[in-house]
């Protein structure tokens, strides 16, 4: 959104020449290329000192990211490209990047390799459909109440930024949970393998596993690929069984984030809602 309407905003609204409104949009867009790099960097340091701390880092970063795009869209005492305009833009374009940065890992640490694909491109969906809903809740809200751009601006970033730190928080609770749910299922899985492989040799698993294990090193007639569920199922592409697996995700990923905004009987609705879901999806 800051893309679509910041420079027309610059020259119109700010009174700042075609040329200098360009120049500070520049500036944010160097802004988001060193906010993804630090915000990598630093997103990496904060998950190995401690996975809760990389959404609270993410958290941190997007609400104060709302500081100098308000010093950029409210300050009256720039007219030109000066160096406050261009520090506002860098700072708000550099804070904003660094919790978007580190998104996809996340996904990618709490989902499976099969539904990988699957998950990142419902999130780039969520993504895209994001970046027209904004333009249209601004222009929607110009409309119906009257009020400037610099009004909607204000209302937009402060509002949905705040919901997106809060859920972003929300995620030092259950991010660390799913990530290592999600390594164990895939010892789990390595160590099935390498067990088949080797006959059954010396590779610890658990007593649950261990059973079933047995009974297929021992037989040759079973079917591993309808028994061991194989990262080599499915493919990552979006193709039909992505698109369910991505249906599948939206559905799974609200119900969640419903379980912990709503009282313990609005969490009891959303989870005998949750079948509905699963079978719009198939």
């Amino acid at each position: 959104m800051m893309f679509v309407f910041l420079n027309d905003f610059l020259s119109q609204e700010k009174g700042l020449t075609v040329s200098d409104a360009t120049f500070v949009v520049a500036v944010f867009g160097f802004g988001c290329a060193a906010g993804g790099i630090f915000g990598g960097y630093l997103g990496g340091m904060a998950n190995r000192a401690n996975r809760s701390y990389l959404p609270l880092f993410m958290a941190l970063t997007t609400y104060l990211g709302i500081l100098p795009f308000l010093g950029l869209l409210n300050d009256p005492t720039y007219t030109r490209a000066s160096w406050k305009p261009c520090f506002y833009a860098f700072a708000g374009g550099c804070l904003a990047s660094m919790p978007s940065v580190n998104v996809r890992p996340c996904i990618i640490n709490c989902n499976p390799p099969e539904i990988r694909g699957a998950a990142l491109t419902a999130a780039n969906l969520v993504i895209n459909a994001a970046r027209g809903t904004g333009a249209f809740f601004l222009t929607s809200m110009m409309t119906m109440w009257g009020i400037d751009r610099q009004s909607g601006f204000n209302v937009l970033i402060i509002v949905f930024w705040t919901i997106t730190a809060i859920q972003l928080a929300i995620l030092a609770k259950t991010l660390p949970a799913d990530q290592e749910q999600m390594l164990t299922e895939l010892a789990t899985y390595a160590d099935s393998k390498i067990a088949l492989v080797n006959g059954y040799g010396s590779i610890s698993v658990d007593e649950d596993n261990q059973s079933e294990l047995e009974s297929q090193c021992c037989d040759n007639t079973v079917d591993d690929d309808r028994t061991i569920y194989s990262i080599e199922t499915l493919s990552t592409s979006f193709d039909a069984v992505a698109a369910r697996s991505s249906l599948k995700f939206i559905g799974s990923s609200l119900t969640e984030t419903g379980s912990f905004i709503c009282s313990p009987s609005c969490g009891a609705m959303n989870r005998s809602k949750k079948p509905a879901l699963d079978s719009l999806a198939e």
